[in-house]
C-alpha cells in the first residue's frame, strides 16, 4: 500500500514505482498536492519538483510550490471592477486566484495498491458560500516507471448545470538563477498566443507573433504568457545535462481537454511552471471557455508527467 508518514507535522502519502528510482509525495490536508516527484536522470534520481519556503506552512494562503490542482477555475475573476468577483444567478460570489480546492484538506479514499492514491473533494457548506453547486472531484495519482499519471473525474452532484475550468499548477525545479538556469529550455507547439489585460482578469486578445519555441525559461516575453496549443499537447523542459521532462494533459475521449498553457516563473527562484489549463482566466464570467457539466453527469481527464509521456 501507499506509505503514510509524518512530515514536519503534516501527513504525507507516497507512491513508489518499483523501479528504485520512481516515486511521488503528496499532501491530502494542503489541496492534495504533490510535495515530491522524483524520477530518474543522466545523473541518478532527481527531484522534480521546487517548494516555496513556506510551502509547510499551514496558515499560509499562497501557492506553495509542488504540484497543485486547480478547482473550479484557473487564473483571475474580476467582475465591474471588483476582483476575485463573478455573477451567478443574479448574485455575486467571492473566488480567489485559482479557486479553493489547493487550499482545501482533501479525502484519501483508496490506498491500498502501493503505486497508487486516489484523493477526493466534494461540497461543503463552506465551498458553497464561494461557489454555489454540488460536486465531487476525484484524482488518482499512479506513477510508473519514469512518469506520473493523475486520473481525474469531475462530477456533478446537483440538480442544475455545473460550470467549472480545473488545471494544475506544477513547479518544475531548476537550476537556481546565477547556476544554470538560463540553459533550461521550454519547448511546445503553440498555435496563438493570447495577450492578457493589465490585471492579468481577461484575454485582451491575441499577440501578433508567437514567441519561437524552445525558448529559454527566463526569458521575459514567455513569462505570465498564455498559450493556446496546437494539436500536439506536450510540453517539455529540456535541461542543459540532458535531462527531458515532459507533460501531456488530455483526455481519453477528448484531446483538447486542456487546450492552454499557461507559462510563469519568478526570476530570482530555481523553478519555472508550465500549467495546463482547461479554460482562461474570468470565464466564469465571460462564459466563453467554461465546461458544463450537466446534473449527475461524470466526465473524465489524464494529465502525465515524466521523463517520457
Amino acid at each position: 500500500m501507499a506509505v503514510k508518514e509524518t512530515m514536519k507535522g503534516v501527513t504525507t502519502w507516497t507512491i513508489d514505482a518499483g523501479d528504485g528510482v520512481t516515486r511521488a509525495t503528496f499532501v491530502p490536508e494542503f489541496g492534495a498536492i504533490g510535495s515530491s516527484l522524483v524520477l530518474p536522470s543522466p545523473a541518478g534520481p532527481r527531484e522534480s519538483l521546487f517548494q516555496h519556503d513556506y510551502f509547510w506552512d499551514r496558515d499560509t494562503d499562497q501557492t506553495r510550490g509542488g504540484l497543485p490542482f486547480l478547482f473550479p477555475i484557473c487564473g483571475r475573476l474580476e467582475r465591474g471592477g471588483q476582483p476575485e468577483t463573478y455573477l451567478y444567478d443574479a448574485r455575486r460570489y467571492t473566488l480567489k486566484i485559482h479557486g479553493f480546492a489547493h487550499r482545501m484538506p482533501w479525502q484519501v479514499v483508496a490506498h491500498d495498491d502501493p503505486a497508487e492514491l486516489t484523493m477526493e473533494l466534494s461540497d461543503t457548506e463552506q465551498t458553497r458560500e464561494q461557489y454555489p453547486f454540488a460536486f465531487s472531484v476525484r484524482l488518482t495519482f499512479r506513477v510508473e516507471p519514469s512518469i506520473l499519471v493523475c486520473e481525474q473525474q469531475y462530477r456533478n452532484r446537483g440538480d442544475r448545470p455545473l460550470p467549472y475550468y480545473a488545471g494544475f499548477h506544477p513547479y518544475f525545479q531548476t537550476p537556481p538563477p546565477d547556476g544554470g538556469k538560463s540553459g533550461v529550455r521550454v519547448a511546445l507547439s503553440p498555435q496563438r498566443a493570447l495577450a492578457y489585460n493589465a490585471q492579468l482578469t481577461d484575454i485582451a486578445g491575441v499577440k501578433p507573433e508567437i514567441p519561437d519555441f524552445p525558448a529559454a525559461v527566463t526569458d521575459p516575453a514567455i513569462n505570465e504568457q498564455l498559450i493556446q496549443m496546437g494539436d500536439d499537447k506536450k510540453a517539455s523542459l529540456l535541461f542543459p545535462d540532458g535531462f527531458q521532462l515532459h507533460l501531456r494533459a488530455d483526455s481519453a475521449t477528448d484531446a483538447d481537454r486542456f487546450p492552454y498553457v499557461q507559462l510563469y516563473t519568478m526570476p530570482d527562484k530555481p523553478f519555472f511552471c508550465v500549467e495546463p489549463w482547461m479554460g482562461v482566466p474570468n470565464a466564469l464570467n465571460t462564459v466563453s471557455g467554461v465546461r458544463w457539466l450537466a446534473a449527475g453527469q461524470t466526465e473524465t481527464a489524464r494529465l502525465q508527467v515524466g521523463t517520457q509521456c
